[in-house]
């Protein structure tokens, strides 16, 4: 049996009035770097010639470890029928989707010509590396839609019979058809759990394309490593994961014991991945740097110890994994600790995508190649611009708000 929603019953709010104000604030902010980018081109980034990939890069890679992490936690629930996270399925279905829409936004913006995205379906390129990923993009933005709608369709049929706007909600993705028999939703169910089997490896394969993306990159020495494809993985599992163990413990509507237990099982989860992510992260920089010579040296001593060592010392090692560590081992039992150590790690994770992009490219491929030409263009460094900063802002606050109107208008959880 499924909840009725009827017409009075309202989401819970999760943030107060000065919460909206901020986030308008920053939309508002978001908006007038979106007409920089838009009226301005590229010409107020800070990236050049030589340093082409930035913030927007980084913000795409994580945003797609965050979905690709989201929906694999979902997987547990629709294709191994994993009971402990039942509650959290269409929740994790939700955040993947949201997280990979941030993600293809944020690479849009870094396109030289934003209209001409779909090039890359109509002319394709087979052994680039780039178009297979768009493609199997693609192939998971559909997926995605489609199991999620497979999920919600059961709790939408019951929430059609409600007047107002959330039945009217519903009614729309039900494209009208309202009269739907249990063994259509048993056969929705069958396919539920068929597409989120197919989704596991076709998850795999975008987000290790990822890795694969800058591993396969031999003139960079800093990306040119087998272990990239498996640390895009286990960094989008500990990032997604973490997010989702956050929007749990903050957003969720009751705080019973079934509450507690699924979001310690969550905990649990979110702290085995990130000790293993630690552990290959330390194997990713301590064998290059062993003898003290190499590239490869260079620049990851310049990671540790260069000018923005606090992005690798401060964002990622202290606020997003020795503090969340210390929450999840000595806190565990406190809901609101888990959830500051869930937010803690998805946020500063962008940090560990910020330190692959940018360091890779700010070694020159000749030397002396940095002291022959002089041009603001011309540069082996790089630091955000305000305008940078505006659109990510934008694409944060944007994914922000659409959650929430799917977390209040839409079945995702049992209220």
């Amino acid at each position: 049996m499924y909840p009725t929603y009827p017409q009075e019953h309202a989401a819970r709010k999760p943030a107060g009035k000065w919460l909206a104000g901020v986030w308008l604030l920053l939309f508002v902010v978001g908006l007038i770097g979106v007409y920089d980018r838009l009226a301005e081109g590229h010409l107020d980034a800070n990236y050049g010639s030589y340093v082409t990939w930035g913030l927007w890069v980084a913000g795409y890679i994580y945003f797609i470890g965050l979905s690709a992490g989201a929906f694999l936690i979902s997987s547990l629930v629709y294709g191994f029928g994993l009971k402990k996270l039942e509650s959290i399925g269409k929740l994790a279905l939700f955040t993947a989707v949201i997280t990979l829409f941030m993600a293809l936004l944020s690479i849009w913006f870094d396109l030289g010509h934003m209209g001409r995205f779909y090039y890359i379906f109509i002319r394709p390129n087979f052994s680039s590396m780039m178009a297979w990923m768009v493609w199997l993009y693609t192939a998971y933005f559909i997926l995605l839609l489609s199991e999620l709608w497979l999920a919600l369709r059961p709790d939408l049929v019951q929430m059609a019979k409600a007047e107002g706007i959330r039945g009217t909600i519903a009614r729309v993705f039900l494209f009208g058809r309202t009269g739907v028999t249990e063994e259509q939703l048993a056969r929705g169910r069958k396919r539920l759990r068929v597409l989120a089997l197919l989704g596991i490896p076709l998850a795999i394969a975008f987000h290790g394309g990822v890795g694969a993306l800058f591993g396969t990159v031999v003139a960079r020495p800093y990306w040119h490593t087998p272990l990239y494809p498996i640390l895009f993985l286990t960094g989008a599992l500990v990032s997604g994961g973490a997010l989702l163990t956050a929007v749990v413990a903050f957003f969720w509507p009751t705080r019973d014991e079934a509450y507690r237990e699924t979001l310690r099982f969550l905990s649990r989860i979110v702290l085995g991945l990130l000790a293993f992510d630690l552990l290959l992260e330390f194997a990713e920089y301590t064998i290059p740097m062993w003898y003290g010579v190499g590239p490869e040296h260079e620049l990851l001593t310049g990671v540790l110890f260069g000018r923005f060592w606090w992005v690798f010392w401060v964002f990622h090692i202290l606020l997003g994994s020795a503090i969340p560590l210390y929450l999840l081992l000595a806190r565990s039992e406190s809901p609101r600790a888990i959830g500051w150590a869930g937010t803690l790690i998805a946020l500063t994770f962008m940090s560990v995508r910020l330190n692959i992009v940018v360091p890779g490219l700010i070694e020159p491929q000749l030397r002396g190649l940095e002291h022959s030409y002089q041009d603001t263009r011309l540069l082996f460094e790089y630091l955000p611009s305000l305008m940078e900063w505006e659109v990510m802002v934008f694409i944060v606050a944007l994914g922000a708000g659409l959650f929430y109107l799917g977390y209040r208008y839409l079945p995702l959880i049992r209220r």
